[in-house]
């Protein structure tokens, strides 16, 4: 039995949360999105060695590190969607990083490229888990008007993820890589990138259990549709019906962040082997220099980000989440494309600390955009709704779109980079169009989700 969305709402009035509870479940779940940021990218710092070894092309590898684990990330992430709005977020977080974290460890056992893929699909599976219900979960703990700093700090934990992977995961290679095979208990004699893979996995199992540190929030403005009667083919007809309701919004704002996502969740990959292609920088500099610009930026970036955007919603500004970041992405064209047109290691290292700083925001705005138009009882579902459209064209297209444009407009050790520059190029501008024009539908959608919610 599907309920459209004019349901009998059910009205939560307890309070929300005490700050501190709050703010601990807040950087509790960074915690957890940095660690599976840090086990999804720690394959970056591996390209050379996993090529070598298992003779993979750049376009293979692109396949590994994006559409891959990008496709079965948004797959999941439709199921994972539905559960979050039925069941304990808790349980479905400690369900995900169970299973991303063995995943993780499994890639260490991976004899061809058909072993890494596999393992790969697991890590993108248990990942789906995370964002629908952390999403979820924030938006019931916090007043809309002061949202989307707590969203930016959770998604400090990717881009920290990131920082950190290239930072320690840089460290651990390097170290790992005095000895080219090692012997692992229960497991026996693997290669040295192989054990990088033990290393940042198997702890990952244990620390899922510090999900159950934190208390489910009470679910706000709950629409009352018996989640018993609702399948998951009936939730997202009941999704796509709230869609269509508010056409612009939804489309400008898939579109938008699509095509953005084509270079923020697809160039993060590349950013190493440029570096080591096009500056000669070994693992451990990388990871230094990279690893340390990355966890500023995040943390510079998403902090101002959250704080402004949040003033400006208080203002009066009810599509501030989107008007800001299609402004971060009009500033963001001149400074990628000489950031990775560069011969310069130095002036490299100073211009992508800015182009990330304008660009890491992207999940704060994107992820708050959406909670703020959608019913409580979708906001699980639209999360993973965007991750299996949106995220998995963007996400799963850049990552073989970086090298394809290198290998069409430029060569030699500075191709990665011309690919980089030539895709901020063309997609950030009519990224940043696309959120212009939904910033009518979001006004329009932000005021009739809180009337519908009083």
């Amino acid at each position: 039995m599907s309920h459209s969305v004019d349901s009998i709402r059910t009205h939560v009035a307890a309070a929300y949360p005490a700050h501190g509870v709050a703010w601990y479940a807040t950087i509790l779940l960074a915690v957890l999105y940095w660690l599976s940021v840090l086990d999804r990218f720690i394959i970056s710092l591996l390209v050379e060695p996993i090529k070598r070894d298992l003779g993979l092309t750049d376009l293979q590898f692109g396949m590994l590190h994006g559409f891959a684990f990008a496709a079965t990330f948004a797959i999941f992430g439709l199921a994972f969607g539905v559960l979050a709005d039925r069941f304990s977020r808790r349980w479905v977080i400690f369900a995900g990083v169970s299973v991303w974290s063995v995943a993780t460890a499994l890639c260490g056992v991976a004899q061809n490229y058909w072993h890494l893929l596999l393992a790969r699909i697991g890590v993108g599976a248990g990942e789906a888990a995370l964002n629908p219900c952390a999403t979820s979960m924030l938006a019931d703990m916090f007043p809309p008007q002061r949202l989307t700093l707590p969203m930016a700090v959770y998604a400090m934990g990717a881009s920290v993820g990131v920082g950190t992977a290239f930072l320690i995961g840089g460290v651990i290679v390097e170290l790992v890589s005095q000895a080219e095979v090692y012997t692992l208990p229960l497991i026996g004699a693997v290669r040295s990138w192989q054990a990088v893979f033990f290393i940042v996995g198997v702890p990952g199992a244990l620390l899922s259990l510090i999900i159950f540190t934190v208390p489910e929030p009470a679910r706000r403005g709950q629409r009352a549709a018996a989640h018993s009667e609702r399948s998951l083919t009936s939730t997202y007809r009941e999704l796509l019906a709230f869609m269509k309701l508010r056409p612009r919004f939804f489309l400008c704002h898939y579109a938008g962040f699509a095509f953005a996502s084509a270079v923020v969740a697809g160039g993060g990959g590349w950013y190493p082997v440029h570096m080591g292609r096009a500056f000669g920088w070994t693992p451990s500099q990388i990871g230094l220099y990279l690893g340390l610009t990355l966890v500023a930026a995040a943390l510079i970036g998403n902090s101002i980000t959250g704080r402004l955007i949040d003033a400006m919603f208080r203002g009066g500004y009810k599509d501030a989440q989107l008007r800001w970041y299609a402004g971060a992405l009009v500033a963001a064209v001149p400074v990628g494309v000489f950031t990775f047109t560069s011969d310069n290691a130095w002036l490299f290292l100073g211009g992508i600390a800015l182009y990330l700083m304008l660009i890491q925001p992207f999940a704060a705005c994107c992820y708050t955009a959406l909670n703020l138009v959608t019913p409580n009882h979708l906001r699980g579902t639209g999360v993973a709704f965007f991750g299996i459209t949106a995220g998995l064209i963007g996400g799963g297209t850049g990552p073989i779109l970086i090298p394809a444009a290198a290998k069409l407009f430029a060569d030699g050790n500075t191709a990665i980079g011309q690919g980089l520059a030539t895709v901020i190029a063309l997609s950030f501008p009519i990224a940043a169009g696309l959120l212009a024009f939904a910033l009518r539908g979001m006004r329009e959608a932000v005021t009739a989700n809180a009337a519908s919610s009083e």
